[in-house]
């Protein structure tokens, strides 16, 4: 069965549609949704009365669409008990579809004007396509006039924030012990693990997508956890949005993307897979130290990561920023090679910085062989 056929096993094919907004369906292709619009928005003012024919460009999404009576039943019709997470863009609930499958729902915020909705969908069929075992999956989707919603596969475990800084209970960790102070705490083993998945979401995105993808977002929030604590990086910003996959799990917006920019998007408004690169070394500090990359919390010096952990990331130094939590469980040969590596992300100049898929391949190479009776 391919990983269509799969798609359909949780929705079904997508039957029963009829005009989307203004953009009629005007035929599937093996049960796949298709839509078409004018490929110049203005160009049918400007054909006046000529009669001659508009040009129009057919986008395909390879998800299955969620009938509204779906979605209406499995959200409640969109009830604040099912909500779990609210943001400038979107409302989002949790579902369990009738497959049995738990899922979250998406709805976004109505489009302002005629060309959102031909951004959406070009977005949307992007995002249709994407595969891969550390990103996470695209089940439906649903338009009806200015109703447009995404279904997503469900983090059982949370986020990489939620984990590392505690915002909320993380589903599937077990209760402190009895007295004890504070929560589980994420092992070194299970640190260095989800760095690789996250970074081979990554590479995914930059290095086998055709054309690439830039995420644009990569944060610890939007690195969603799985049973086993396996990792998948969560949507790329589709839509140039503020709202992230962060809050599907109920995580809390802290200090949103500012403690994750690179330089050159900061100054000039730059965006790059590099871009990705350098936030990708902040979340790496944040396995590492355990500390968010923003903390007002903390005294004048230590509230920006990068400047408090880089100076520390030596051979001498680098026990001094490891998060207390671990205690002596880690290696230290291998968190200075995954302080490196951070090092690196975080070159000030794009062009140093290493790509994703050299990134991948030295945690996995030179990290995680120094991991012996490490748990």
């Amino acid at each position: 069965m391919g990983w269509w056929e799969n798609a359909k096993s949780v929705f079904g094919d997508g039957g029963g549609g009829g005009n989307v907004g203004c953009f009629p369906r005007i035929g599937r292709k093996q049960a796949r949704n298709s839509y078409a619009f004018p490929a110049d928005p203005g160009s049918e003012k400007r054909r006046g009365g000529s009669g001659g024919p508009v040009p129009e460009e057919v986008i395909t999404v390879e998800v299955p669409e969620v009938t509204l009576r779906e979605l209406n039943e499995i959200t409640a019709s969109f009830s604040s008990e099912k909500l779990i997470g609210q943001g400038s863009y979107a409302k989002v609930y949790q579902a369990t579809l009738r497959s049995g499958r738990l899922a979250v729902v998406k709805r976004l915020e109505k489009p302002s004007k005629y060309a959102s909705n031909v951004v959406f969908l070009k977005q949307l069929g992007v995002a249709s396509r994407l595969n891969h075992d550390n990103f996470v999956r695209l089940f439906g989707y649903t338009i009806s006039g200015d109703l447009r919603v995404l279904v997503y596969e469900f983090a059982t475990m949370g986020t990489l924030h939620d984990v590392l800084h505690g915002d909320r209970e993380v589903l599937g960790l077990p209760p402190p012990e009895q007295g004890s102070a504070g929560r589980p705490v994420l092992s070194w083993i299970h640190r260095v693990h989800i760095a690789l998945d996250a970074a081979r979401g990554l590479e995914y995105l930059h290095e086998m997508v055709q054309p690439a993808v830039t995420h644009k977002d990569v944060r610890s929030t939007n690195v969603l956890l799985f049973e086993g604590f396996r990792a998948k990086i969560a949507d790329y910003n589709m839509f140039s949005q503020a709202a992230d996959m962060a809050r599907l799990n109920r995580s809390t917006h802290t200090l949103g993307s500012f403690g994750y920019q690179a330089p050159e998007y900061a100054m000039m408004g730059q965006m790059t897979d590099k871009s990705d690169v350098y936030s990708f070394g902040i979340v790496l500090l944040e396995l590492l130290t355990g500390r968010k990359p923003l903390d007002r919390t903390l005294p004048q010096g230590q509230r920006s990561l990068v400047n408090w952990a880089a100076p520390m990331l030596t051979e001498d130094r680098v026990q001094e920023c490891i998060d207390p939590k671990l205690g002596d469980q880690y290696p230290p040969a291998g968190a200075l090679k995954l302080g490196r590596i951070a090092v690196q992300c975080l070159q000030y100049d794009p062009t140093f910085r290493p790509s994703m898929g050299t990134v991948a391949r030295v945690i996995n190479y030179a990290v995680l062989r120094d991991q012996q009776g490490v748990v």
